[in-house]
Protein backbone atom coordinates (compact mmCIF):
# COMPACT_ATOMS: atom_id res chain seq x y z
CA UNK A 1 0.00 0.00 0.00
CA UNK A 2 2.75 2.44 0.74
CA UNK A 3 4.51 1.74 -2.63
CA UNK A 4 1.44 2.67 -4.50
CA UNK A 5 0.79 5.61 -2.40
CA UNK A 6 4.06 7.08 -3.20
CA UNK A 7 4.02 6.43 -6.51
CA UNK A 8 0.76 7.63 -6.64
CA UNK A 9 2.27 11.31 -5.10
CA UNK A 10 5.55 11.46 -7.56
CA UNK A 11 2.65 10.56 -10.52
CA UNK A 12 0.35 13.51 -9.05
CA UNK A 13 3.38 16.14 -8.99
CA UNK A 14 4.40 15.34 -12.30
CA UNK A 15 0.96 15.67 -14.17
CA UNK A 16 0.36 18.99 -12.18
CA UNK A 17 3.72 20.79 -12.92
CA UNK A 18 3.55 19.25 -16.70
CA UNK A 19 -0.21 21.28 -16.75
CA UNK A 20 -1.88 17.92 -17.78
CA UNK A 21 -5.70 17.08 -16.75
CA UNK A 22 -6.60 18.92 -13.49
CA UNK A 23 -6.95 16.38 -10.66
CA UNK A 24 -9.64 15.69 -8.13
CA UNK A 25 -9.98 16.79 -4.95
CA UNK A 26 -9.50 13.30 -3.24
CA UNK A 27 -6.07 13.12 -5.18
CA UNK A 28 -4.88 16.65 -4.17
CA UNK A 29 -5.67 15.70 -0.55
CA UNK A 30 -4.02 12.28 -0.63
CA UNK A 31 -0.84 13.24 -2.31
CA UNK A 32 -1.14 16.35 -0.01
CA UNK A 33 -0.73 13.75 3.11
CA UNK A 34 1.17 11.59 1.65
CA UNK A 35 3.61 14.46 0.68
CA UNK A 36 3.01 15.81 4.94
CA UNK A 37 4.19 12.74 6.45
CA UNK A 38 6.79 11.09 4.09
CA UNK A 39 9.87 13.20 3.68
CA UNK A 40 11.34 11.05 1.31
CA UNK A 41 8.46 10.68 -1.12
CA UNK A 42 8.25 14.66 -0.95
CA UNK A 43 12.43 14.59 -1.78
CA UNK A 44 11.47 12.22 -4.95
CA UNK A 45 9.03 14.52 -6.30
CA UNK A 46 11.28 17.51 -5.84
CA UNK A 47 14.03 15.92 -7.68
CA UNK A 48 11.49 15.28 -10.44
CA UNK A 49 10.96 18.68 -10.52
CA UNK A 50 13.92 19.87 -10.60
CA UNK A 51 14.80 17.52 -13.51
CA UNK A 52 11.88 19.27 -15.41
CA UNK A 53 12.39 22.59 -14.45
CA UNK A 54 16.16 22.62 -15.80
CA UNK A 55 14.81 21.11 -19.40
CA UNK A 56 12.05 24.35 -19.57
CA UNK A 57 13.42 26.58 -22.42
CA UNK A 58 15.77 28.74 -21.47
CA UNK A 59 13.04 31.63 -22.08
CA UNK A 60 11.08 30.42 -19.90
CA UNK A 61 13.51 30.22 -17.04
CA UNK A 62 14.19 33.41 -17.08
CA UNK A 63 11.07 34.90 -17.08
CA UNK A 64 9.95 32.52 -13.79
CA UNK A 65 13.57 34.21 -12.36
CA UNK A 66 12.45 37.37 -12.41
CA UNK A 67 9.26 36.38 -11.34
CA UNK A 68 9.77 34.31 -8.44
CA UNK A 69 13.19 36.41 -7.47
CA UNK A 70 15.78 34.21 -7.80
CA UNK A 71 19.12 33.81 -9.71
CA UNK A 72 18.75 31.64 -13.05
CA UNK A 73 21.22 29.01 -11.88
CA UNK A 74 18.52 28.63 -8.12
CA UNK A 75 15.68 28.30 -10.26
CA UNK A 76 15.11 24.88 -10.78
CA UNK A 77 15.79 23.70 -6.78
CA UNK A 78 14.16 27.36 -5.03
CA UNK A 79 11.05 26.39 -7.57
CA UNK A 80 10.43 23.35 -6.73
CA UNK A 81 11.23 23.67 -2.91
CA UNK A 82 8.76 26.67 -2.76
CA UNK A 83 6.23 24.87 -4.20
CA UNK A 84 6.04 21.15 -3.02
CA UNK A 85 6.78 22.43 0.52
CA UNK A 86 3.90 25.21 0.43
CA UNK A 87 1.63 22.29 -1.17
CA UNK A 88 2.77 19.84 1.99
CA UNK A 89 1.62 22.14 4.18
CA UNK A 90 -1.47 22.80 3.05
CA UNK A 91 -0.29 26.62 1.90
CA UNK A 92 -1.63 25.78 -1.49
CA UNK A 93 -5.00 24.97 -1.58
CA UNK A 94 -7.25 22.62 -4.05
CA UNK A 95 -9.36 25.96 -4.70
CA UNK A 96 -6.08 27.84 -5.03
CA UNK A 97 -4.74 24.97 -8.05
CA UNK A 98 -8.41 24.99 -9.48
CA UNK A 99 -7.88 28.70 -10.10
CA UNK A 100 -4.36 28.42 -11.51
CA UNK A 101 -6.09 27.10 -14.86
CA UNK A 102 -8.50 30.23 -15.38
CA UNK A 103 -6.74 33.63 -16.72
CA UNK A 104 -9.32 35.51 -15.07
CA UNK A 105 -9.02 34.07 -11.51
CA UNK A 106 -6.93 35.96 -8.95
CA UNK A 107 -3.63 34.01 -8.44
CA UNK A 108 -1.73 36.63 -6.33
CA UNK A 109 -1.89 33.81 -2.87
CA UNK A 110 0.13 31.24 -5.21
CA UNK A 111 2.39 33.97 -6.68
CA UNK A 112 3.52 35.30 -3.34
CA UNK A 113 4.46 31.80 -1.84
CA UNK A 114 6.57 31.25 -5.41
CA UNK A 115 8.12 34.15 -4.56
CA UNK A 116 8.89 33.58 -0.98
CA UNK A 117 6.67 35.19 0.94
Amino acid sequence: MRFNMRFGAVLLGAAMLAGCNTVTEGQWNTAQAVMHGSPAVKRDVIKGCVARQTAKPLAERKLESQVFNVGLERLPSTYCNRLWNAFAKGRISYADYLKLWSSTADNSKVIKIMQGN
